[in-house]
């Protein structure tokens, strides 16, 4: 018997299967495609899902459930999606549409929530009671995870980290107000301020170069390359982004006095060795007194199979069947 862990991101959809011991056993990546059209983007998880069992060689009945991050804050018993900016979907219910498609047992959660239940599951982040991920990628996610359980708070919104405000008037998000965290220092920020600083400040970039299409999306991997090649535009964004993280870790240090951080996405995963040193100097200059003293700054073991694994292996667990929709 399997399990299936779906990742839906701004850019790209990612499944992993899993089997009764929470071995990977595939994964399969398709990109998102679309935004607004819900339609459009749930027959991307189907395409997804079917060419990885198909990929696998296995049948749908050895399915035994499908679980699914979404970048969202998530009504669990009910599998409604409150509102993913950066996929301009708000209020939709995936999980009736999930087991309409598939006639199986489904479970829906924010991306935050199940990418750090399967760090904690897997990894270092298991050693700790109170521990508190950042998930940085298109957007950002965030979730805290306390005495082995996921805190989701009254309306299902806590741990909604990339929306908390950094700057009063700042940069505009997709969920529509100004200065999120994730308008900042997540890819779409990292990409906004880059072409106003090439605009207004006429820094030279070999951006062009390397990604033509740079101005709507561009790789982790490859600001990565251009980082380490000194490239004014990057270094800029990538070190404004890294101080950003860095002052929102010791919001949360202050906030809830948590014992480690854990950071993960793509552009961490591709990134954090550059960044790291510049998120821990600003996340220790603003604790308050020693609160950073002792706090453990963690970098995702499970990478790009974090959200997918989370997803799968909450599912696989039997004292979470009671949150599985039917």
């Amino acid at each position: 018997m399997y399990y299936c862990g779906i990742d839906l991101g701004g850019t790209k959809v990612y499944s992993i299967i899993i089997d009764h011991y929470g071995n990977i056993i595939g994964s399969h990546k398709v990109k998102t495609k679309y935004k607004s059209d819900f339609n459009k983007i749930f027959k991307r998880i189907i395409l997804c899902y079917n060419e990885l069992i198909e990929k696998l060689n296995i049948t749908e009945k050895e399915i035994k459930a499908i679980g699914l991050g979404v970048p969202s804050s998530v009504k669990i018993k009910t599998g409604v999606l409150i509102h993913a900016p950066n996929l301009d979907i708000k209020n939709i219910n995936i999980a009736e549409k999930l087991i309409k498609q598939f006639n199986k047992p489904v479970y829906v959660d924010n991306d935050g929530n199940l990418g750090l239940y399967g760090e904690h599951y897997y990894g270092k982040a298991k050693s700790y009671k109170s521990i508190y991920g950042i998930f940085v990628g298109t957007g950002i996610g965030g979730a805290y995870l306390y005495n082995n359980e996921i805190i989701r708070g009254k309306n299902y919104t806590a741990g909604e980290i990339g929306h908390v405000i950094v700057e009063i008037n700042g940069p505009k998000c997709g969920c529509g107000r100004k200065g999120c965290f994730e308008a900042i220092a997540g890819k779409v920020g990292i990409i906004n301020y880059m072409k106003k600083l090439i605009k207004k400040n006429k820094i030279n970039t070999s951006l062009d170069k390397y990604e033509p299409d740079w101005k709507n999306n561009i790789g982790s991997s490859i600001l990565s390359e251009l980082y380490h090649k000194n490239d004014e535009a990057v270094v800029k964004a990538l070190n404004r982004s890294g101080k950003v993280i860095g002052i929102v870790c010791a919001n949360i240090i202050n906030l809830i006095g948590v014992d480690a951080i854990l950071l993960g996405g793509g552009l961490m995963n591709d990134m954090a060795k550059d960044l790291l040193p510049v998120i821990k100097k600003f996340m220790i200059k603003y604790s308050i007194g020693d609160g950073a003293k002792n706090v453990k700054l963690l970098l995702s073991e499970l990478k790009d199979n974090a959200v997918a694994y989370g997803a799968a292996k909450f599912i696989s667990v039997n004292e979470n069947n009671k949150y599985l929709i039917y």
